[in-house]
Order: structure tokens, then C-alpha cells, then sequence
């Protein structure tokens, strides 16, 4: 298994230390929080070593950036993907799964932010793939860009669950999934799917209210020509398929993954009563900034620990999310 922290996703990282190194509410280190002594757990490199050593200056912090957009496609009236150009390490590192972007329209302000869930990543032509549903102000002013869009990424806490930290060995031992997705869930799971790259056997429920059969078969269409018949796609509508999710569905797979709204994965994992190592489900989490500096993505869990969810990942129990 790949190590990963699961208080902070960009520990470790070329993100890291990052502006709460700054503000002293680093999620890692006790020290960087006000602590007067050591008592992180952490096993990677020391975050308070590396922020002395820069001379308490934050490192790789994100900045916004203008990229062209190199296609708009509709599908129906309230729904887009876009097509953006990006330079190619910007795509690599938007390859991980649970990775999504800050985008805004370059006439409007940081208020106009929306985080979009990276669709799909073209690295060799350095294009980035993101779908939108138009639902207000912002995902308007966003889709009405015609040339240029503000990007400001990547960010890598858009999975959470204990069985997030076991994806990389699924890939490796050609595991099995069930994946599951209703409406614009379904754009992080191609990304997923895409980054498996035809290693695992993924069986992948799409409810197709609010996206098209279009965007669909347009989406998938690379990964299932290139899956080996390893890529099983139903369309079905979650509701109607609510007696099917059974525990002993669940004992089939190795990793259940819910793309949906917090009442279907909370109402999924609990019918197949799915064990915490298997479970991975998308952060539905408010965010605002990403960086955890202004706090609305904050979460009290039931024993009063605080956590900042735009930041976060890996091992959380369901029960006290959602």
C-alpha cells in the first residue's frame, strides 16, 4: 500500500508546506499549530524542517493561471464539458484520482470560484477534461466563457474513505470494483476509471438523471476499448435498483466506490453494509478556498474533532461524515 496521510492530502507533496504552515492551523504538525512539542505521527518528510529551512515561506502554493478553452460541448441545455489546455505537468498530477480544479470565468472575481472534479486528462495533447451542471451564477459564468479560463488546482482530496488508500493495490493485483454514479458523480469516476487503465475488473452503475446517454458513451468510449472487456457499464436508475444492494453483493468486490449525493452513499453503504477497508465514496463536502484557510469546509465529528474536509482524505468513518 501507498502511504498516504489521511488528515492532510497535500502532505508530503510539492504542496507542502502550505499556507496553513503560515497561519499556524497546520493539519500535520503540532508544532506549526502551536504545540511546543512534537507529537505529529508523521512519517514523511518534516513538514516544520522543511518550512524553517525555506525561511517560513510557503512552497509550491497554488496559484490561479490562464488557460485557453479549446472546445465546449453541450449536452442539453444545463449541462458542458469543457475542453481546457493546460501544460503537461499540470495533467499528470490531475491524473490521480480524486483530483479536482478551482475554475472562474477571467472577468469575474475569486467569489465567482467553483471546484469541479477533473473529468479527464490528456497528457500527451495537455488537455483537461471537466464537466459542468449549470446551476447558478457561477457554473453560468464558467460555461459562458468563450476563449480563456481562469484554473487554479491541482487538488487531491476529492475521495475519501479507508478504501481510498488501497486503489493503487487494486490496480496492481487486477482487483474488482463496483462503481457506482448518479448525475455529474459520474465525471470523477472516468477519471478513475481512466487512471486504471484497464488493470481492474469494474463492474459500473450509471443513473443516468441528469446526464445524457451522449456524454456517456462520448466519455467512456476510449477506456472501453481499451479495458479488455474488464469494464461492464449498466444504466439504471439507483432507486429502482435499491433491493439489489445486498451484503452479499459487497462480499463480491474488493472495493465498493459511490459517486453520488451523501443520502445515496450513506443509504448504499448502509443496506450492503459495506466494511470500512472497501468502502470509497466522492467528498460532497462544502469548499470554498480549498486550502482549508477560511473554515466552511469544516466538520465536527461525534468525539468533537475538528477536521477541514477540502484538505482531507483517507480513513473516515462514514457514520460521522454524513
Amino acid at each position: 500500500m501507498t502511504y498516504r496521510n489521511s488528515i492532510c492530502a497535500d502532505a508530503g507533496t510539492s504542496n507542502c508546506p502550505c499556507v496553513l504552515a503560515e497561519t499556524g492551523d497546520c493539519l500535520v504538525c503540532s508544532r506549526l499549530a502551536g504545540e511546543k512539542i512534537c507529537d505529529c505521527c508523521w512519517t514523511g518528510v518534516c513538514v516544520y524542517n522543511e518550512y524553517i529551512q525555506n525561511d517560513k515561506v510557503v512552497r509550491g502554493r497554488r496559484i490561479n493561471i490562464t488557460v485557453p478553452v479549446l472546445k465546449k460541448i453541450r449536452y442539453g441545455s444545463d449541462l458542458m464539458v469543457m475542453v481546457l489546455k493546460v501544460a503537461k505537468g499540470f495533467a499528470l498530477q490531475a491524473m490521480e484520482p480524486g483530483s479536482f480544479v478551482f475554475v472562474n470565468s477571467t472577468s469575474e472575481s475569486e467569489f465567482f470560484n467553483v471546484p469541479v472534479s477533473v473529468m479527464k486528462v490528456d497528457v500527451e495533447n495537455e488537455r483537461l477534461y471537466i464537466a459542468l451542471k449549470v446551476i447558478s451564477g457561477k457554473t453560468k459564468k464558467v460555461t459562458e466563457a468563450s476563449e480563456l479560463l481562469q484554473l487554479r488546482g491541482v487538488y487531491r482530496s476529492g475521495l475519501l474513505g479507508k478504501g481510498a488508500e488501497y486503489l493503487q493495490d487494486d490496480r496492481k493485483k487486477a482487483g474488482s470494483w463496483l462503481l457506482i454514479t448518479k448525475g455529474i458523480g459520474f465525471a470523477p469516476a472516468v477519471n478513475l476509471i481512466e487512471w486504471a487503465g484497464g488493470r481492474v475488473n469494474i463492474d459500473m452503475m450509471v443513473d443516468m438523471e441528469k446526464i445524457t446517454e451522449e456524454m456517456v458513451e462520448d466519455s467512456l468510449r476510449d477506456c472501453i476499448e481499451s479495458s479488455g472487456g474488464r469494464l461492464n457499464i449498466r444504466r439504471s436508475s439507483l432507486q429502482e435498483q435499491m433491493n439489489t444492494f445486498t451484503p452479499e453483493k459487497a462480499a463480491e468486490y474488493d472495493r465498493i466506490i459511490i459517486m453520488a449525493s451523501d443520502y445515496f452513499i450513506r443509504t448504499i453503504a448502509e443496506q450492503m453494509e459495506v466494511p470500512a477497508h472497501k468502502l470509497v465514496f466522492c467528498n460532497n463536502f462544502r469548499m470554498c478556498c480549498g486550502e482549508g484557510i477560511c473554515g466552511a469546509c469544516s466538520h465536527v465529528d461525534t468525539q468533537g474533532k475538528v477536521s477541514k474536509m477540502c484538505k482531507c482524505r483517507g480513513n473516515y468513518d462514514i457514520s460521522n461524515l454524513l
